[in-house]
């Protein structure tokens, strides 16, 4: 009864509280060198400006969480090169650049501009913006324009050097600096600074160039370090609260699993869709896995978005077409069953198949365990036959020259 409704379609699909279950948190490598590697997306649509803009092309590097930002009028192949370009003649071309599996950044022309620069592309798993840190950019940065917007205009292409100044220049949670400290060694100068300069009137240095270079290096070696430290530190820190009620899942090759719906149409669709296949397991937490009847059949998905899919088995009957040249009898045909094995089942499979241990004490189990063994040939896993009920049917077809179809039921 339990493995029968656990096998229910409709129940699996409509899901149940608490059956989306978090895997633990997967900590990622910390990037020592700023520039190695980069975070990208578009984001938009923005209302468009006068200029034609309505998207932007966005960047940030995973060491120094230093920001960019491209605006551009549509997102193509030809605009997005044209962007990261744009945004590589400031940072250097990368080692490593993350992105999701957009069509303008898996299409022909940008991985052929990714495999001629030496750059080594990950894609993010759909529908899981964790994998992706340049999601939270995203969310503050559309937030300022916001608040910019409102009082200057919808001209928010124009608000956004002065909005990347702010963000380069703000002390950052997980690594302790501004960005613009762990690039340039030093904060930009910005209208406070500019201010307070005013008020201190500091001292002119005049240091030799060489010096200056020494400095600047000690200071950059410093500051890296302690930023690597605070990184590791805060992944940890999270990792501990992430993890409190996780639960550590794995699927195998071939495992049929369910997809989580990102939208549904009213309150009564169902939670999971799109019965798949397991294809290939791309790291602890993402799997390739492959849908029917959609126009991508395959794609990343983030092992949260899954949930093992529990196939009912078909029960077919029986048929039996009787073509006999003879019209004036009807051969019976004889159909072989299976012999029966009354000892078949294993009793302690049986207990942790269905949890039974969870639900029946010690006594209880002594005498199931009594019950099977007396009445082996009742609940034996192989069906039996019985002979105190017969029932022959006999179809009248109206097309001509149709076989004489017979089902017999035991």
């Amino acid at each position: 009864m339990e493995r029968f409704v656990k096998t229910c379609d409709q129940c699996q699909r409509a899901g149940k509280p608490n059956d989306k279950k978090k895997a633990p948190l997967k900590l990622v490598h910390v990037i020592q060198k700023v520039f190695t590697k980069l975070n990208i997306d578009a984001c938009g649509p923005l209302p468009i400006t006068s200029k034609g803009n309505r998207y932007l092309i966005t960047a940030i590097c995973m060491s120094s969480k230093f920001p960019e930002a491209i605006p551009v009028s549509e997102i193509s192949s030809v605009s997005v090169t044209d962007a990261l370009l744009n945004i590589f003649s400031r940072m250097g071309f990368p080692r490593e650049i993350q992105c999701d599996q957009g069509t303008s950044f898996t299409s022909a022309l940008t991985t052929e501009f990714f495999e001629r620069f030496g750059i080594l592309v990950r894609h993010s798993s759909v529908y899981h913006p964790h994998s992706n840190p340049v999601e939270r950019f995203h969310r503050t940065l559309k937030r300022l324009l916001r608040v910019l917007c409102l009082d200057a205009g919808s001209e928010w292409d124009k608000h956004l050097p002065s909005i990347l100044l702010a963000l380069r220049t703000v002390s950052h949670e997980s690594i302790g600096y501004t960005p613009s400290e762990l690039v340039y060694g030093k904060n930009l100068r910005t209208p406070e600074t500019l201010v307070m300069e005013h008020w201190m009137e500091p001292e002119e240095e005049d240091n030799l160039v060489t010096v200056y270079m020494f400095k600047l290096i000690n200071r950059l070696k410093r500051c890296r370090e302690v930023a690597i430290n605070k990184m590791e530190e805060m992944q940890v820190k999270r990792k501990t609260w992430y993890d409190k009620n996780t639960v550590k899942r794995e699927f195998k090759d071939g495992d049929l699993v369910l997809v989580l719906a990102t939208s549904r149409a009213n309150k009564l669709a169902v939670k999971w869709i799109d019965p798949g296949t397991i294809l290939n397991k791309i790291s602890e937490t993402n799997y390739l896995v492959k849908i029917s009847g959609r126009r991508e059949t395959s794609q990343i998905y983030h092992i949260n978005m899954l949930k093992p899919y529990y196939q009912r088995p078909e029960h077919v009957n029986v048929i039996i077409n009787d073509e006999t040249k003879n019209s004036l009898a009807d051969q019976e045909l004889e159909i072989p069953y299976l012999e029966n094995n009354s000892l078949v089942y294993d009793f302690e499979d049986v207990i942790q198949a269905s949890e039974l241990n969870k639900h029946l004490h010690d006594k209880q189990m002594d005498r199931l365990r009594e019950l099977l063994s007396k009445y082996s040939k009742c609940f034996s896993n192989n069906p039996g036959l019985t002979n105190l009920v017969e029932h022959e049917i006999q179809l009248n077809l109206k097309k001509r020259n149709q076989p004489n179809v017979k089902i017999r039921n035991h």
